[in-house]
């Protein structure tokens, strides 16, 4: 009890109470200023991009995740606050392949109600992740007939192309493109490796283990030791 007399004398003071009057004023004015003249309860919508969590290693994602709308409800200045952290996330531990459903939930920040989140319940398709092997074909992008006699070694000459079941299936070759010139002698060059179908289309969402390989270029007249 003596220390709280204590305490509310000092805060009584003079110079101590007008101290904590302007403080809370400025706090006041701050909370109006953030929240446009509006300090009662307001309800503002958001749209947030869904954000997957927990996919397990050997899962992917076929389709592209979708825009949720959200609705929360709080002080004006608070929501004003929290926008650039609010956060639409679905948890996909446990997902296997196929099509499932799966709720979306919004993390609100202290003070902040969620009102309503639309969609509630999301349609997320994934696929089990495959690894295959396969040979490295090499492309010469010279067609005169003295670059197509050279001889053209990949190192490595195999690697490993790991992706979802259904875009594994569209990989028909993993090429190596080089250009040798006009070239007299032995090189070597790095160069990327590239995922094509049966069409020589690129094949995109694909994971080339080494993404590059070292061709080694043997012109025609040139006798390897």
């Amino acid at each position: 009890m003596r220390r709280l007399r204590t305490l509310w004398g000092y805060l009584s003071e003079p110079h101590i109470y007008w101290r904590l009057f302007s403080l809370a004023l400025a706090v006041i004015l701050w909370l109006l200023a953030a929240g446009e003249g509006d300090l009662g309860g307001a309800e503002r919508v958001f749209s947030l991009p869904l954000t997957a969590r927990n996919l397990p290693e050997d899962q992917a994602l076929l389709d592209p995740l979708p825009v949720v709308r959200v609705r929360l409800r709080g002080l004006s200045p608070i929501l004003a606050l929290v926008e650039n952290d609010l956060q639409a996330v679905v948890d996909l531990a446990g997902a296997e392949e196929g099509r499932g459903s799966y709720s979306v939930e919004v993390p609100a920040p202290v003070g902040v109600e969620v009102v309503s989140i639309t969609p509630q319940w999301v349609s997320i398709r994934t696929e089990q992740v495959l690894t295959a092997p396969f040979v490295v074909r090499v492309g010469l992008l010279d067609v005169y007939p003295r670059a197509l006699a050279h001889q053209v070694r990949p190192d490595p000459a195999s690697v490993e192309v790991t992706a979802p079941r259904s875009v594994l299936a569209q990989v028909d070759q993993i090429a190596a493109y080089i250009s040798v010139g006009e070239a007299q002698a032995s090189f070597a060059a790095e160069v990327p490796l590239i995922a094509i179908d049966q069409a020589g289309r690129p094949v995109q969402n694909v994971s080339i283990d080494p993404p590059q390989v070292t061709l080694v270029v043997m012109p025609e007249a040139t006798e390897e030791l």
